[in-house]
């Protein structure tokens, strides 16, 4: 079983509702973009969608946006598409 396995199954194991294992998942996929080289690379920042809203000022409810990711260089936000969904 490799690490990725142990640590989903750690999830869908300790999740007390599909939320919370949706939260872990969109966190796992945040920690990705934000340290795997590709992502790194391409992405200046990341947050999960209702820190970003927050931020800017707007309404933090589930609009169906997991996360938003920063563009490096041009600083524009990649938040549409940007969509964690583990079943």
């Amino acid at each position: 079983m490799t690490a990725l396995n142990k640590l989903l199954d750690a999830y869908r194991r300790d999740s007390k509702s599909e939320r919370e294992k949706g939260t872990y998942f969109e966190e796992l996929i945040l920690t990705y973009f934000r340290y795997e080289a590709t992502y790194s690379d391409l992405y200046s920042d990341v947050w999960l969608y209702g820190d970003w809203a927050k931020e800017q000022g707007m309404d933090q409810r589930d609009v169906g946006i997991d996360l938003v990711a920063k563009t490096s260089g041009t600083d524009e936000f990649h938040n549409t598409g940007v969509r964690a969904e583990w079943h």
